[in-house]
């Protein structure tokens, strides 16, 4: 080796030795190592408008380039760097994404596998931080945690790695009756007071839909219970439309239609056209399949119908909107402004331990009773929309805690039921 690679390794060493500075200022568009021998001046301190007072439209051009980057560092991360890699998230108003990872001498590796995951990769900063747990660790743990129990009080509301991947949370009733419990594979536990998810199931939405059916189209079996569809798939093997709902509205076998009568008249007893028989469910992911009637990758927007034109996972600090049943039926057609919080977590619902992302709503909408299934998607430029998943749970009708919403992924649903994104929209 020679003195100048001697000096430079050294150096690399130091740099990293203070996470976050250096490589905060090195744009994953460069080469990472080239970043660290030249880095990129300091951001500009002038202040920013904030991401979450922005129109949609104005938010997504801030967010593309930092969902990009915050995919590519995640695919490595969860990948080839799943033994040091503890999560990402990103900071909107910073216009950056934050990394963690439990050996920060890997970072350039992670950037230049980012870069050449994506080549044409346009992205803001990068910062490293050090994480105490990998993220593999964390998963394994938050799923065990919601199988704790003390005596005399219910089932944990939920579980999720901390957001600096420091250890697992676990939210509960009453905090004070778990001191002492300790954590899943010796992963520490923070426990906090939660509330629990209330399933969004008995309202409806976009009412007098026919085929081909799209996400937010208003679902019911009896003219009685009402969801939303959500995700407009079709099957791998053979090209067959599916749309996903909620595992928690309707029954194995069950036909399910559209509304009838009256708009808005739910609870008449009538129902409309056929939609699709319930095949399949998965408990994990919240998530039912229903095959009949063909559909399109649109989802009802507030001013008509937006195309689907891709799937992404969605990460701490983004922003979502969603198309659910009730909130159309009281004047949110298109709920936006949801900020994700936790975009790896375990929550309780009907019994059964579910997984997905839960996202609260900046101007405190949120999502309510009868949105269960509907589309959750963030706005791209050119009015094109993102799918991201579908509304499971979140808080209570009428109360503070109504603003936040959880929904399973659509990556994750695609990949349980072998199905992709229909390609016609």
């Amino acid at each position: 080796m020679s003195v100048r690679d001697t000096l430079l390794r050294t150096a690399r060493r130091a740099a990293l030795a203070c996470v976050g500075l250096i490589l905060a200022a090195a744009p994953l568009g460069a080469s990472a190592a080239d970043a660290l021998r030249n880095p990129s001046p300091a951001p500009s301190a002038s202040p920013r408008v904030p991401v979450a007072s922005l129109d949609p439209e104005a938010q997504a051009a801030v967010l593309g380039p930092l969902r990009a980057a915050a995919g590519a560092v995640d695919g490595i991360g969860r990948g080839a760097l799943a033994a040091v890699y503890g999560g990402v998230t990103i900071d909107a108003d910073a216009r950056r994404v934050d990394v963690w990872l439990t050996d920060t001498s890997r970072a350039p590796d992670l950037l230049d596998l980012a870069r050449v995951r994506d080549p044409g990769l346009v992205t803001g900063q990068v910062v490293v931080h050090r994480a105490a747990v990998p993220l593999v660790t964390l998963d394994r743990a938050s799923r065990a945690a919601m199988a704790l129990r003390v005596r005399g009080e219910d089932a944990p509301y939920a579980a999720h790695p901390a957001d600096d991947a420091s250890g697992v949370v676990l939210e509960v009733a009453r905090p004070a009756r778990w001191s002492g419990v300790a954590g899943p594979e010796g992963v520490p536990l923070t426990v906090v007071a939660g509330t629990p998810r209330q399933p969004h199931d008995w309202d409806a939405v976009k009412w007098h839909d026919s085929a081909p059916f799209i996400g937010g189209d208003v679902l019911t079996p009896d003219g009685k219970r009402y969801c939303t569809a959500g995700l407009p798939a079709v099957r791998r093997s053979d090209g067959r439309a599916v749309m996903v709902t909620a595992a928690h509205c309707f029954a194995q076998g069950q036909r399910v239609r559209t509304g009838a009568g009256a708009t808005w008249d739910y609870g008449n007893g009538r129902t409309g056209h056929h939609v699709g028989t319930v095949t399949a469910l998965n408990r994990t992911w919240d998530a039912e399949t229903l095959v009949g009637a063909d559909d399109n990758a649109d989802e009802s927007d507030t001013s008509g119908w937006k195309p689907l034109t891709s799937v992404a996972y969605s990460y701490r600090g983004d922003y979502v909107c969603h198309s659910g049943a009730k909130s159309a039926a009281k004047g949110h057609p298109t709920p936006c402004g949801i900020k994700v919080t936790d975009d790896d977590l375990w929550f309780r619902e009907g019994g059964h331990d579910v997984r997905g992302v839960e996202g609260v709503d900046v101007h405190g909408w949120g999502s309510v009773g009868g949105d269960s299934g509907g589309t959750v998607f963030a706005v791209e430029p050119h009015g094109e929309r993102q799918l991201r998943g579908m509304v499971s749970s979140g808080g209570d009708d009428g109360t503070a805690d109504q603003r936040r919403v959880d929904w399973p992924e659509a990556v994750d649903v695609f990949r349980a039921f072998q199905l992709k994104l229909n390609p016609t929209t």
